[in-house]
Protein backbone atom coordinates (compact mmCIF):
# COMPACT_ATOMS: atom_id res chain seq x y z
CA UNK A 1 0.00 0.00 0.00
CA UNK A 2 1.55 3.74 -1.34
CA UNK A 3 1.35 5.98 1.25
CA UNK A 4 2.92 9.29 0.41
CA UNK A 5 6.19 9.56 2.09
CA UNK A 6 6.36 6.13 3.78
CA UNK A 7 5.54 4.06 0.73
CA UNK A 8 7.97 6.15 -1.62
CA UNK A 9 10.15 5.16 1.42
CA UNK A 10 9.98 1.84 1.48
CA UNK A 11 10.58 1.90 -2.55
CA UNK A 12 13.65 3.13 -3.00
CA UNK A 13 15.32 1.43 -0.24
CA UNK A 14 15.44 -1.15 -3.23
CA UNK A 15 16.78 -3.55 -0.80
CA UNK A 16 16.63 -7.91 -1.15
CA UNK A 17 13.38 -9.62 0.62
CA UNK A 18 14.91 -10.85 4.45
CA UNK A 19 17.07 -7.60 4.24
CA UNK A 20 17.70 -5.85 7.75
CA UNK A 21 15.72 -2.36 7.86
CA UNK A 22 15.50 0.07 11.07
CA UNK A 23 12.70 2.44 11.21
CA UNK A 24 14.80 5.02 13.63
CA UNK A 25 12.31 7.42 14.88
CA UNK A 26 9.22 4.94 14.10
CA UNK A 27 6.71 6.70 16.49
CA UNK A 28 3.88 4.42 16.91
CA UNK A 29 4.67 2.17 14.21
CA UNK A 30 2.71 3.51 10.89
CA UNK A 31 5.53 3.31 8.39
CA UNK A 32 7.45 0.17 10.25
CA UNK A 33 4.17 -1.78 9.44
CA UNK A 34 4.43 -1.33 5.86
CA UNK A 35 8.04 -2.97 6.16
CA UNK A 36 7.60 -6.45 7.89
CA UNK A 37 6.13 -7.81 5.01
CA UNK A 38 9.41 -7.48 3.01
CA UNK A 39 11.99 -7.53 5.52
CA UNK A 40 13.35 -8.26 8.85
CA UNK A 41 12.22 -5.19 10.66
CA UNK A 42 13.16 -3.28 13.86
CA UNK A 43 12.19 0.06 14.89
CA UNK A 44 13.12 2.71 18.00
CA UNK A 45 11.99 5.98 19.20
CA UNK A 46 12.01 8.44 22.18
CA UNK A 47 8.88 8.17 23.14
CA UNK A 48 7.49 5.01 25.97
CA UNK A 49 3.72 5.51 25.21
CA UNK A 50 4.94 5.22 21.07
CA UNK A 51 6.70 2.29 21.85
CA UNK A 52 4.14 0.77 23.38
CA UNK A 53 1.71 1.60 20.55
CA UNK A 54 4.31 0.18 18.13
CA UNK A 55 4.58 -2.72 19.52
CA UNK A 56 0.68 -3.60 20.11
CA UNK A 57 0.57 -2.49 16.37
CA UNK A 58 3.53 -4.11 14.30
CA UNK A 59 3.47 -7.45 16.61
CA UNK A 60 6.68 -8.66 14.01
CA UNK A 61 8.53 -6.17 13.94
CA UNK A 62 11.30 -5.51 16.76
CA UNK A 63 11.03 -2.22 18.62
CA UNK A 64 13.68 -0.84 21.12
CA UNK A 65 13.60 2.42 23.01
CA UNK A 66 15.91 5.40 22.97
CA UNK A 67 17.39 8.69 21.46
CA UNK A 68 18.08 8.24 18.15
CA UNK A 69 21.63 8.71 18.53
CA UNK A 70 21.91 5.25 20.97
CA UNK A 71 20.39 2.18 19.09
CA UNK A 72 21.33 -1.01 20.94
CA UNK A 73 22.40 -3.48 17.69
CA UNK A 74 25.94 -4.36 17.14
CA UNK A 75 27.82 -2.17 14.46
CA UNK A 76 26.95 -2.40 10.44
CA UNK A 77 24.16 -4.66 11.21
CA UNK A 78 21.07 -3.21 8.96
CA UNK A 79 20.86 -2.94 5.25
CA UNK A 80 18.50 -0.11 5.63
CA UNK A 81 17.50 2.81 7.87
CA UNK A 82 14.52 4.65 7.11
CA UNK A 83 15.17 8.11 9.03
CA UNK A 84 11.55 10.12 8.39
CA UNK A 85 10.87 13.36 9.98
CA UNK A 86 13.28 13.07 12.52
CA UNK A 87 16.72 14.64 11.75
CA UNK A 88 14.60 17.72 11.90
CA UNK A 89 13.94 17.54 15.71
CA UNK A 90 16.82 15.56 17.54
CA UNK A 91 19.19 18.02 19.73
CA UNK A 92 22.15 16.54 18.59
CA UNK A 93 22.15 16.12 14.27
CA UNK A 94 25.64 14.97 14.44
CA UNK A 95 25.52 12.53 16.89
CA UNK A 96 22.20 10.78 15.13
CA UNK A 97 24.87 10.77 11.59
CA UNK A 98 27.66 8.87 13.61
CA UNK A 99 24.72 6.38 14.94
CA UNK A 100 23.66 5.70 11.29
CA UNK A 101 27.04 5.13 10.00
CA UNK A 102 27.67 3.30 12.61
CA UNK A 103 24.85 0.86 12.24
CA UNK A 104 24.58 0.50 8.34
CA UNK A 105 27.06 -1.68 6.39
CA UNK A 106 28.77 -0.72 3.84
CA UNK A 107 26.48 -0.57 0.44
CA UNK A 108 23.57 -0.17 2.82
CA UNK A 109 20.54 2.40 2.23
CA UNK A 110 19.69 5.22 3.90
CA UNK A 111 16.52 6.86 3.25
CA UNK A 112 15.82 9.70 4.89
CA UNK A 113 12.98 13.08 5.02
CA UNK A 114 13.31 16.24 6.32
CA UNK A 115 11.36 20.02 5.70
CA UNK A 116 12.86 21.52 2.47
CA UNK A 117 14.93 25.12 3.27
CA UNK A 118 13.13 26.62 0.11
CA UNK A 119 10.60 29.30 -0.21
CA UNK A 120 7.90 27.93 1.57
CA UNK A 121 10.11 27.40 4.92
CA UNK A 122 8.45 30.11 6.37
CA UNK A 123 5.14 28.42 6.63
CA UNK A 124 6.12 26.28 9.72
CA UNK A 125 3.46 25.96 11.81
CA UNK A 126 5.74 24.56 14.61
CA UNK A 127 8.28 27.32 14.29
CA UNK A 128 5.56 30.29 13.23
CA UNK A 129 3.86 28.99 16.46
CA UNK A 130 6.78 29.43 18.81
CA UNK A 131 8.20 32.79 17.04
CA UNK A 132 4.50 34.36 17.74
CA UNK A 133 4.15 32.80 21.47
CA UNK A 134 7.50 32.37 22.64
CA UNK A 135 8.61 29.00 25.22
CA UNK A 136 6.06 30.71 27.52
CA UNK A 137 2.96 28.86 25.51
CA UNK A 138 2.07 25.14 25.95
CA UNK A 139 4.54 23.42 23.44
CA UNK A 140 3.72 23.18 19.91
CA UNK A 141 3.94 19.27 19.93
CA UNK A 142 4.41 16.19 22.31
CA UNK A 143 7.22 15.40 20.54
CA UNK A 144 10.08 14.66 24.13
CA UNK A 145 12.48 16.30 22.04
CA UNK A 146 11.12 19.27 21.69
CA UNK A 147 12.83 20.91 25.40
CA UNK A 148 16.40 19.93 23.92
CA UNK A 149 15.43 21.55 20.62
CA UNK A 150 12.85 24.08 20.25
CA UNK A 151 13.34 24.56 16.26
CA UNK A 152 11.60 22.80 13.52
CA UNK A 153 15.00 22.27 11.27
CA UNK A 154 14.99 22.97 7.18
CA UNK A 155 17.43 21.85 5.19
CA UNK A 156 18.56 22.06 1.84
CA UNK A 157 20.81 18.93 -0.66
CA UNK A 158 23.32 21.12 0.23
CA UNK A 159 23.28 20.54 3.98
CA UNK A 160 22.26 17.37 3.42
CA UNK A 161 25.57 16.28 1.60
CA UNK A 162 27.41 18.38 4.22
CA UNK A 163 26.14 17.13 7.37
CA UNK A 164 26.38 13.51 5.77
CA UNK A 165 29.71 13.85 4.70
CA UNK A 166 31.98 11.29 3.04
CA UNK A 167 30.65 8.17 4.47
CA UNK A 168 27.46 8.58 2.88
CA UNK A 169 26.84 8.99 -1.25
CA UNK A 170 23.76 11.07 -2.17
CA UNK A 171 22.06 9.24 -5.36
CA UNK A 172 18.85 11.30 -5.54
CA UNK A 173 16.04 13.86 -3.70
CA UNK A 174 13.07 13.96 -4.07
CA UNK A 175 10.71 17.77 -3.55
CA UNK A 176 6.63 17.32 -2.42
CA UNK A 177 4.29 19.20 -0.84
CA UNK A 178 2.62 22.90 -1.13
CA UNK A 179 2.99 23.55 2.61
CA UNK A 180 -0.82 23.36 2.80
CA UNK A 181 -1.25 21.52 6.08
CA UNK A 182 1.03 23.82 7.93
CA UNK A 183 -1.39 27.63 8.24
CA UNK A 184 -3.89 24.44 9.27
CA UNK A 185 -2.10 23.07 11.79
CA UNK A 186 -1.04 26.71 13.12
CA UNK A 187 -4.66 27.16 13.76
CA UNK A 188 -5.56 24.28 15.10
CA UNK A 189 -2.40 25.17 17.72
CA UNK A 190 -3.70 28.89 18.39
CA UNK A 191 -7.06 27.83 18.94
CA UNK A 192 -7.19 24.45 20.41
CA UNK A 193 -3.50 24.22 22.07
CA UNK A 194 -3.26 27.81 23.21
CA UNK A 195 -6.45 29.35 23.72
CA UNK A 196 -8.48 26.69 24.73
CA UNK A 197 -6.33 24.16 26.18
CA UNK A 198 -7.55 21.15 25.28
CA UNK A 199 -5.13 18.49 24.21
CA UNK A 200 -7.43 15.96 23.52
CA UNK A 201 -9.56 17.52 21.24
CA UNK A 202 -6.32 19.24 19.38
CA UNK A 203 -5.17 15.76 18.93
CA UNK A 204 -8.42 14.67 17.17
CA UNK A 205 -8.48 17.64 15.18
CA UNK A 206 -4.51 16.79 13.79
CA UNK A 207 -6.42 13.79 11.71
CA UNK A 208 -7.43 16.48 9.83
CA UNK A 209 -4.02 18.18 9.32
CA UNK A 210 -2.29 14.39 8.65
CA UNK A 211 -4.61 14.69 5.85
CA UNK A 212 -3.76 17.37 4.49
CA UNK A 213 0.21 16.20 4.52
CA UNK A 214 -0.52 13.19 3.37
CA UNK A 215 -2.51 14.14 0.11
CA UNK A 216 -0.24 17.25 -0.73
CA UNK A 217 2.84 15.06 -0.38
CA UNK A 218 1.64 13.26 -3.55
CA UNK A 219 2.39 16.23 -5.34
CA UNK A 220 5.83 16.26 -6.84
CA UNK A 221 7.77 19.35 -7.05
CA UNK A 222 10.62 20.82 -7.85
CA UNK A 223 13.44 22.25 -4.86
CA UNK A 224 10.77 24.69 -4.05
CA UNK A 225 8.70 22.08 -2.66
CA UNK A 226 7.85 21.66 1.43
CA UNK A 227 9.08 18.70 1.80
CA UNK A 228 12.54 16.85 0.60
CA UNK A 229 13.29 13.18 0.70
CA UNK A 230 17.30 11.71 0.16
CA UNK A 231 18.64 8.63 -1.03
CA UNK A 232 21.69 7.77 0.68
CA UNK A 233 24.04 4.52 0.44
CA UNK A 234 26.76 3.78 2.73
CA UNK A 235 30.26 4.26 1.38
Amino acid sequence: MFVARWGRARDLLRLPPGSRVLDLGCAFGFGTGMLVDRYQTSGHDLSRAYIERARKRVPRARFTRGPADDVPYPDGYFDGVLLLDVLEHVPDQEAVVDEIARLLRPGGRLILSVPNRGALAGLDSLNVYRSLFGDGAPPPTDDPSWPQSPVHRHYSRTDLERLFGPRFRLLDTYYTGLGLAEPVNLFLLITLRLLLRTRRLYNLAQYLYFGIYLLEDLVRLDARGYHLMAEFERV
